[in-house]
């Protein structure tokens, strides 16, 4: 008989047998059938236990009546140490009952002494379901761990292996009937990474993703066992503590994990510091559910972020209403654009001396049904943490260049535009080109256009804006630093981008007549910007005393309500760009010139 089944190695049988000739003649059998095998020869129960336990066998062929041990026991034993293993009793005496019980009890088949042609063909049969029996267990396995590791990715972060957001509403009910039961409370942190962003846009999201595994790891040694840390964002994180006693509790852990990530991280060649902010909220004070608390400590988070960053807030009632009025301003954002909601006014920039119109800033606004005109300090921060930032500028971008170039038709030069842009905006990868369409589409000369990216923007991007800037000042477009003198610029900067102007921040501005210091400063700004030769604006010039002393400290040129608010771009150009004189501007300059006089020393 042809072997049916190919084997890489010898078929291993144990032969349970007290007949020596019956062990031979089974054994050439086998061998005369073509079946590669090596046979294990056994005669007590002692021995068959041993082998048993010894390795796995192929196959397992039995004689139903031994001296002093019965088949059946054997098939008990076999099925309790092996039980994948194909059993065939190889017997003479073995009545049609007992193979029915047999079978019953696990046997894979049965042979006579009488019969032995079929033995061949019966253990061929066993050895094949043996081993389509095995794959199949094999592909369960298999599947079983595919499974295994799609749950535990379905339910953890694939960069921290911290449990993810799906896996934290989850167990955060469940938590919250337990802490009911037990009569404890629970707190829920919302923890935030101050300005991650910055290392990824400029060491790459390579070194991002092991400051995550370090900072997941430090989350897991500030916490006890039981409670939770779970990766909900970018880089948000929330934890759960269980068996808060009181307020302290909480306060306590957040200011251990404050600690405990501003410690230095090395990855590689770099050694950062991370700071974080951390909102908390309190079951049941502030919620009974887990939406509640996480919306509650987010609402405290978005606190601790406004108090300065790298500090903790609890949630109070009056974040609760805060929360909401954000959340309302949220969802109005999502649809300010499309409801041509938006508008942009215009207002000058001026030399003092002469009244010369020298530039023009567009300056976004919004006015919405429910809301009312919205501050550009209220919404702006809110579009930019949203993500409606990048929509919203592109259209002010466009909008703007379109105006300039009408403003060409006036009679007048027009002035330079100058246009604020996020640094949501500057760090897409897509801003270059989508500023060259703008121009393009408008028609407007890139010389005509300024873009001002604030002194905080530039310190917390600069490594990624720094080539941009470069080209962005090739092709002719001049770059302006606003609200200078609040985010510690250092001169390095000012000497490595491509800036020719920059914008004294408002702050300034209205302290320097009651405040000496800030006017000196005032005056260590004017003086730098000269020796570095950039032009200057002084912003928000509210008061005839403030132009007469910017002017002093030498300043040359003023934007602010003391010459113009802001107004439409055809009330602009009706105001300052028809006829040969910029009128409107000349008396107020005059005056301004006309009573200057120098009021420090």
């Amino acid at each position: 008989m042809q072997q049916k089944m190919e084997l890489k190695r010898p078929v291993s049988i144990l032969h349970l047998e007290d007949n020596p000739l019956d062990i031979e003649l089974v054994s050439e059998l086998l061998k005369d059938a073509g079946l590669d095998c090596v046979i294990e020869r056994v005669r007590t129960r002692y021995a068959f236990q041993e082998c048993l336990h010894w390795q796995e066998w192929d196959v397992i062929l039995a004689d139903f009546g031994l001296p002093a041990f019965d088949g059946l026991t054997a098939l008990a034993l076999a099925r309790e140490l092996q039980p994948r293993t194909p059993f065939i009793f190889v017997t003479g005496t073995m009545g049609e009952e007992n193979a029915v019980e047999s079978l019953k009890h696990g046997a894979t088949d049965y042979v006579m002494k009488q019969n032995l042609a079929r033995l061949a063909p019966a253990v061929e049969r066993a050895l094949k379901d043996r081993a389509e029996k095995l794959r199949r267990l094999e592909t369960e396995a298999k599947l079983h761990e595919a499974q295994k590791q799609l749950q535990y990715l379905a339910y953890h972060d694939a960069v921290t292996g911290l449990p993810n957001r799906t896996y934290l509403s989850e167990r955060l009910p469940d938590m919250l009937a337990d802490a009911r039961r037990d009569g404890k409370g629970i707190a829920v942190l919302f923890i935030d990474l101050d300005k991650f962003k910055s290392i990824n846009d400029s060491l790459g999201h390579s070194v991002g993703d092991l400051v995550l595994k370090s900072i997941a790891d430090r989350l897991k040694a500030a916490i006890r066992q039981g409670d939770m840390a779970a990766r909900v964002g970018g880089d948000e994180f929330v934890l759960v503590l269980r068996s808060m006693k009181d307020r302290s509790d909480p306060a306590m852990t957040a200011d251990r994990i404050i600690h405990a990530i501003a410690a230095d991280i090395t990855t590689g060649q770099h050694q950062l510091i991370v700071t974080c902010s951390i909102g908390i909220s309190l079951s049941p004070e502030n919620g009974t559910d887990a939406e509640s608390l996480i919306r509650n400590a987010d609402a405290a988070l978005y606190a601790a972020k406004e108090k300065g960053r790298n500090t903790w807030r609890f949630f109070t009632s009056e974040l609760n209403q805060r929360g909401m009025e954000r959340l309302a301003m949220e969802h109005a954002l999502r649809h300010a654009l499309d409801g041509e909601e938006f508008f942009i006014e215009y207002q000058p920039q001026v030399e003092i001396a002469t009244g010369k119109l020298v530039g023009v800033e567009a300056l976004l606004r919004w006015g919405n049904a429910e809301l009312g005109l919205v501050p550009p300090a209220s919404f702006i921060p809110v579009a930019e943490r949203t993500g409606e930032m990048q929509r919203i500028g592109e259209w002010v971008l466009r909008k703007a260049c379109r105006q300039a170039k009408a403003w060409e038709g006036s009679g007048n030069v027009p002035p330079v535009l100058a246009v604020n842009v996020s640094a949501l905006q500057f760090t897409h990868p897509s801003f270059q080109e989508t500023l060259c369409s703008a121009l393009s589409d408008a028609g407007l000369e890139p010389e005509r256009l300024e873009l001002e990216l604030t002194e905080t923007q530039l310190m917390e991007n600069a490594e990624t804006l720094g080539p941009l800037l470069h080209r962005l000042r090739k092709m002719g477009i001049k770059l302006a630093i606003d609200d200078f003198g609040v985010g510690y610029c250092g001169l390095h900067y000012l000497r490595t981008f491509p800036f020719s102007k920059l914008k004294i921040d408002q702050s300034f501005v209205r302290s320097i007549l009651v405040a000496p210091r800030d006017a000196a400063l005032t005056r260590a700004v004017i003086d730098m910007a000269r020796g570095l030769q950039l032009e200057l604006v002084a912003e928000c010039v509210e008061t005839m005393e403030q132009v007469r002393l910017l002017q002093s400290l030498g300043c040359e040129q003023i934007q602010g309500y003391i010459f113009s608010h802001p107004v439409p771009g055809e009330a602009f150009e009706e105001r300052f760009l028809r006829g040969e004189v910029p009128a409107a501007l000349l008396p107020k300059a005059s005056q301004a010139a006309s009573q200057l006089h120098p009021m420090l020393s």
